[in-house]
């Protein structure tokens, strides 16, 4: 997809990947839509990028459709929906029931609801995208938090599941699975840091990614070895996972 002269909405558009992704598609000539729960930063980043805000909390089944709604009352379609709020809540089996949940609707559910609500327009026009942000996380093991690399692992999941589904109706699946990017979410993770990329490199690997139409979008070599070793040798990939441990977390050295 060329995105001169496409209609695209982006959520979690406020901060960090989803920013950077609305200032380079308004770069390459597309009309952005950019959404967030954080009101007053929406306004003020639309404001200076020339994006339309919408506040959205995607946790919210009503305000994902009332986003693609009103998106698509103020310019026609949505050419390209962008799946990209995400949340980086610490915590592990003991966690409560609460925090899992919440993890689950940012991380997974708020794209299932844009999905749920987008396609029906993509599938009649017989064209579409869907760029679904995961992370890294969603490829390998995250340590600082099973509830993020579980339902980033899910994430990537759905967006296999949609890209299978619906191939042949026109409508173009890619997922974003970075390592470490230097955004709010990830500054208190030293480690991460080291080996971050910015958010603007992020956004020109996106944008080429999208041009070639290409399903797996990643960053980092080293994360892309490790999950093909997983997919070759599943107990080998167990046996690294103690010593990527201990690096990420910041006990030993890589």
């Amino acid at each position: 997809m060329e995105l001169k002269g496409k209609i695209a909405v982006i959520t979690g558009g406020a901060s960090g990947i989803g920013l950077a992704l609305a200032i380079r598609f308004i770069a390459e000539g597309a009309t952005v839509v950019i959404s967030d729960i954080n009101g007053p930063a929406l306004k003020e980043k639309a404001s200076e990028i020339g994006a339309t805000p919408i506040v959205t909390d995607v946790t919210k089944e009503e305000q994902v459709q009332a986003l693609v709604e009103e998106s698509t009352r103020l310019f026609g379609r949505i050419d390209l929906f962008v799946s990209n709020a995400g949340v980086a809540k610490y915590g592990d089996p003991f966690s409560a029931e609460r925090d899992w949940d919440f993890s689950w609707h940012v991380n997974l559910m708020s794209q299932v609801y844009a999905a749920k609500y987008v396609l029906p327009q993509m599938i009649a026009r017989g064209d579409g995208y869907l760029l679904n942000t995961a992370s890294a996380a969603g490829l390998v093991v995250e340590f600082h938090s099973a509830l993020y690399s579980t339902t980033k692992h899910a994430a990537v999941g759905f967006a296999e599941w949609l890209a299978a589904s619906y191939k042949d109706a026109g409508v173009k699946v890619s997922v974003l699975c970075p390592g470490g990017v230097k955004t709010p979410m990830a500054a208190e993770l030293p480690n991460m840091m080291k080996e971050a990329i910015d958010p603007a490199d992020l956004a020109d690997t996106v944008v080429k990614a999208i041009a070639k139409e290409q399903f797996m979008i990643s960053t980092h070599e080293h994360i892309w070895q490790i999950f093909q070793m997983k997919a070759q040798d599943y107990d080998k990939y167990i046996s690294l996972l103690g010593e990527r441990r201990a690096y990420m977390l910041g006990l030993g050295e890589k």
